[in-house]
């Protein structure tokens, strides 16, 4: 469905318009006077004749459709009524709609109920709606403020799409404080029809726009999200704030995999592996924010970043900030404590004019000599003469810096608190830059199903992982009287479903070097766990003792909006302790499985650090590569462990296995 028509109508009209001003029909109708809207406004009131100065219709049944055919409608009437508005538009042929109403599924009941049939009427007829619960829509490129919130309509180069119309309303008020113009907000609300993949591929062909920014609840169809954003990306930023980051918003795990890729962190590695930038909170928005208002701030591909001051000191906690980003350090000026606005501004023209400084970052600290005012006007006059170049500042202080600051940001400069939070924001630019570069676009899982696994069985586990390619260690069930042909030291335990945590539980024995004490052990496990042996699905197994390994944990979870997701990490009984993991998508290819295995932390023990053997990398990926063409092929499965794997010198095998179907 076309969007362009919703974000740019000849008409609204509005349906819940009223002569009291407290009422949010009558805002939205004001916003829409007030943003200079040139097209037609109708106001919809059974009873009144004339609101704002404008002529009032009963119904949308009585407004002259033919003569405005691109017409969008704004409703904002109690909940029980929304639904046969929603029928009338139908029945009218209209296709646009934002229901700003709250009361549905977010509160459950007959709201929930009265969404999902709007949800029902959208699908089948094609609809355009923007929420319900939302605040509205501005376009101030079309000088469209369809919203209850009374933003400016000045133009900006920057999109906000917001699930919440609480924190978007947050996020225009400190937009109007800082004098930052944006092109679009969107408050998304429950997206019963248009949801964030459609209005980002909207507004990806405007060129007017060079950031969108989005905060989201949830994210409807991730798969669809990475293909778009990570196309996208590599020529217009796309940043992400997502809600609901701790633990406490998970769901209990039946598995490692489940209980090491929660929801949060599912949400983030398909965020950055669509290339996008992530967020961890609502300063680090508003910050991007501020670095992203210079229009051409990613035109210049340098990582460096550099500095000019009046305080050493200063200077010497943003270094260490820069480092700690792992940013490249650039050159530094340091104009002592008597710089005045000439001192900086001789010291500002010379950075300036460097050739090899492309990003600098202005510091500086109210003393004596210091003049912040003249300081930030020199800092306005050069950096317009740099157009290529980006500027940041840091005017650290209260009162003796707030004017300074106070132009500056009248004069789109970025300009922070503190300058670590430049760094930290310029470091977010930086990853930006490098993944519009390298990010390979993310195509569809199309794969052909194999036949569905429809039991669990520890062994037929291990038997498939076999057929994929990835090698187990020699296993067989425990037999009483098999214990002479065992080639020892074996490892006795216990499997099944029942066993998840197995040295918890007390139920596996390492190192066993004889045949009287593999029968002594198994006899004390069977008389441990004698009542869960009675299941048929645990019981007893043998494997070959292994030495001289890494212990690695392997699986993968599929998330019903991103697919099958891939992790791994470091393995073994502390897996869930230390919870060194790293997800991946399931379009894993050789180089991005050996990239994530870089980023462990235990890559280094694995890669021969101080001299110590190196562990076989390159079968461990391919056996990561292997498990994910596992998963793309097997939908039926829904959590996978392999915990762990051991890694060696030569080769890797497959110690331990959980599927969850």
């Amino acid at each position: 469905m076309s969007l362009n028509n919703f974000f740019n109508p000849a008409a609204v009209a509005v349906v819940g318009a009223s002569n009291q001003k407290t009422k949010i029909g009558r805002q939205i109708l004001d916003n829409l006077i007030k943003g200079g809207f040139k097209g037609k406004i109708f106001p919809i009131n059974l009873k009144e004749k004339q609101i704002a100065g404008l002529k009032v219709y009963a119904s949308l049944e009585n407004l002259p459709l033919k003569e405005w055919p691109t017409l969008l409608v704004v409703i904002a009437i109690p909940m029980p009524f929304v639904l046969a508005e929603i029928k009338k538009c139908v029945n009218l042929g209209i296709k646009n709609i934002i229901i700003i109403t709250a009361g549905f599924k977010e509160v459950g009941g007959e709201g929930e109920i009265a969404e999902a049939e709007i949800a029902k009427l959208a699908a089948k007829h094609q609809l355009n709606i923007l929420g319900p619960n939302c605040l509205g829509l501005i376009n101030t490129w079309g000088k469209l403020n369809a919203s209850f919130s009374s933003a400016d309509t000045s133009t900006g180069n920057i999109a906000f799409l917001s699930q919440s119309g609480a924190i978007g309303s947050a996020a225009l008020d400190w937009l109007k404080v800082k004098d930052f113009n944006f092109a679009y907000f969107i408050s998304l609300g429950n997206k019963v029809a248009i949801d964030e993949n459609q209005v980002i591929e909207y507004l990806a062909s405007d060129s007017r726009i060079d950031l969108i920014v989005v905060y989201l609840e949830e994210i409807k169809d991730g798969q669809k999200f990475m293909n778009l954003v990570s196309r996208l990306i590599k020529y217009k930023p796309v940043a992400i704030l997502k809600a609901g980051q701790s633990i406490a918003g998970g769901q209990l795990a039946l598995s490692h995999t489940g209980s090491l890729a929660g929801s949060s962190a599912v949400i983030k590695a398909g965020v950055k592996r669509a290339g996008a930038i992530w967020l961890e909170n609502l300063g680090e928005l508003f910050n991007l924010l501020l670095i992203f208002q210079k229009k051409n701030c990613c035109d210049n591909q340098s990582q460096e970043l550099s500095l000019i001051t009046n305080a050493g000191g200063l200077a010497v906690l943003t270094v260490d900030e820069i480092e700690r980003q792992n940013i490249s350090f650039g050159y530094s000026w340091d104009l002592l404590g008597d710089a005045n606005g000439e001192k900086y501004e001789a010291g500002l023209k010379k950075a300036l004019a460097d050739k090899k400084v492309h990003n600098l970052l202005v510091l500086l600290t109210p003393q004596t000599s210091t003049e912040p005012l003249k300081t930030a006007e020199a800092v306005i006059k050069i950096a317009k003469k740099y157009p290529t170049k980006l500027v940041m500042t840091s005017f650290v202080g209260g009162q003796a810096v707030a004017e300074a600051r106070d132009l500056l940001e009248k004069n789109s400069i970025p300009t922070f608190e503190y300058p670590e939070e430049a760094v930290r924001s310029f470091k977010k630019l930086v990853d930006y830059k490098k993944s519009a570069k390298t990010i390979k676009s993310y195509k569809l899982l199309k794969t052909t199903m194999k036949k569905p696994i429809t039991e669990t069985d520890y062994l037929k586990s291990m038997a498939l992982l076999r057929e994929y390619d990835i090698p187990t260690i020699k296993t067989v069930k425990y037999e009483a009287t098999q214990v002479k042909s065992y080639q020892y030291p074996v490892v006795l335990k216990i499997v099944g479903p029942d066993f998840l945590h197995k040295t918890d539980k007390q139920a596996v024995v390492t190192n066993i070097k004889d045949e009287q004490t593999l029968k002594k052990m198994a006899a004390l496990l069977e008389k441990r766990h004698k009542k869960i042996l009675a299941n048929k699905q645990n019981y007893l197994i043998v494997q070959k003792q292994a030495d001289h390994f890494q212990e690695i944990i392997m699986g993968f979870k599929r998330d019903a909006s991103f697919g099958p997701v891939m992790m791994i990490g470091l393995g073994g009984i502390y897996a869930e302790v230390f919870k060194e993991v790293k997800l991946a998508m399931s379009d894993l290819d050789l180089q991005t499985a050996l990239e994530k295995i870089a980023e462990l932390k235990i890559y280094p023990i694995l890669n021969g650090a101080r001299g110590q053997k190196k562990y076989d990398l390159k079968s461990l990926a391919e056996a990561f590569v292997n498990l994910s063409r596992l998963a793309n092929e097997h939908p039926e499965i829904k959590e996978f462990d392999l915990n762990p794997l051991f890694v060696f010198e030569k080769g890797v095998l497959a110690a331990d296995v959980r599927i969850i179907i």
